[in-house]
């Protein structure tokens, strides 16, 4: 007996089977019960197209989050090859404008007669504070775009795969200082992905995904700024050791060709005075980075916690509103619960094989 399998639809071999009999399938190994008539059975249906949602291959959320486009920056970074050149301005400018004519006092003296070790940490401090003026003034952009309404009401209330679409179009006829923004990246991404996947529940891992990638971008931005607080201390210690070398090779050569108690005095001398200009670099690179390492530290919690009031932002007025066709905001508590179980397993069986008697 010969006949298709309702499964697959090939032809199954039935040789040697009667009918009522569960007999398995050759080509798809599922099980099947002969009939007492085998019909003929139209040929299979093909298969739908691949754009159709069925078809789209499972993928995580880090798979679906789109690169930063070629020649666009992350929000929180600043160019180093923007504010190298103004920062050697801005030191040029400060030495002429402000140490030249104060070249007699103790201030001039301070950074214009230490050697080049001070010229190099006013250029490193004048860097970070470009650095950080830049930055500060990227936040207060983008904290303004908190207050626009990105996904009007008007539009639609519930937003579904259908309707995504509308919405990218408004956000993407914004300012180019507005759309290159965290908050508007990452609502654009996740409309782009849910549009895609129609699904609640991956949109929220995206978001969480999009967020950690956020995060990285915030801590990687501040890596120049932590080399130069690391680097004005280690340059002032680097003037010291300077300055203590030549001044006591200075004290033995005075030393070698003194004749009298005098000249060995004024030896001495020279050399404690040497040791206080030495330690001046110290003091100059001390106080830079002092002004440098609390603004860098308030301006990074300033910028985490509009991370966080983006976050927010992304749940109230866009997850909220989702709606998918594979279970809409239910889906999002069934994958928490799965999270929740699979975590309860994971360590269950860590426990379990620690439990376990070793085998010797």
């Amino acid at each position: 007996m010969e006949g298709r399998c309702p499964h697959c639809h090939q032809p199954a071999a039935a040789g040697g089977h009667s009918t009522g009999e569960i007999v398995d399938c050759a080509h798809c190994d599922r099980s099947f019960v002969l009939p007492d008539v085998l019909p003929d059975e139209p040929e299979p249906e093909p298969a739908p197209p691949p754009s159709s949602a069925a078809a789209i291959p499972r993928l995580t959320p880090l798979d679906m989050v789109p690169a930063p486009a070629e020649g666009r920056s992350i929000p929180s970074q600043v160019r180093l090859t923007t504010t190298g050149p103004i920062a050697l301005g801005l030191t040029g400018a400060f030495y002429l404008a402000l140490v030249t004519p104060l070249g007699e006092t103790s201030f001039g003296q301070l950074f214009a007669e230490r050697g080049w070790v001070p010229y190099v940490i006013s250029f490193l401090a004048f860097w970070s504070g470009v650095l950080l003026a830049m930055k500060y003034r990227r936040l207060s952009r983008q904290t303004r775009v908190l207050e626009l309404d990105l996904l009007p009401r008007e539009i639609v209330e519930r937003i579904t795969p259908e309707s995504a679409q509308r919405f990218l179009d408004v956000l993407r006829a914004l300012p180019a200082e507005q759309s290159d923004n965290f908050l508007v990246q990452r609502v654009c991404r996740a409309l782009e992905y849910f549009r895609t996947r129609a699904n609640v529940a991956e949109t929220v891992d995206q978001l969480r995904a999009q967020r950690e990638r956020d995060e990285a971008g915030v801590e990687s931005s501040y890596t120049m700024l932590r080399v130069f607080i690391w680097a004005i201390p280690i340059l002032g210690f680097i003037g010291t050791v300077l300055g203590i070398g030549q001044s006591v090779g200075g004290f033995s050569e005075s030393v070698g060709a003194a004749v009298d108690l005098e000249v060995m005095k004024d030896s001495i001398g020279a050399v404690t005075s040497g040791l206080g200009v030495a330690f001046d670099t110290t003091l100059i690179a001390l106080v830079m980075s002092i002004f440098i390492m609390f603004p860098t530290s308030s301006l990074q919690k300033a910028e985490e916690d509009f991370l966080g009031e983006v976050d927010d932002y992304c749940q109230e007025h866009l997850v909220a509103r989702l709606e998918g066709g594979e279970g809409g905001q239910g889906a999002v508590a069934d994958a928490l619960v799965v999270r929740v179980a699979e975590r309860l397993a994971e360590e269950l069986l860590a426990a379990l094989e620690r439990r376990q008697p070793r085998v010797h």
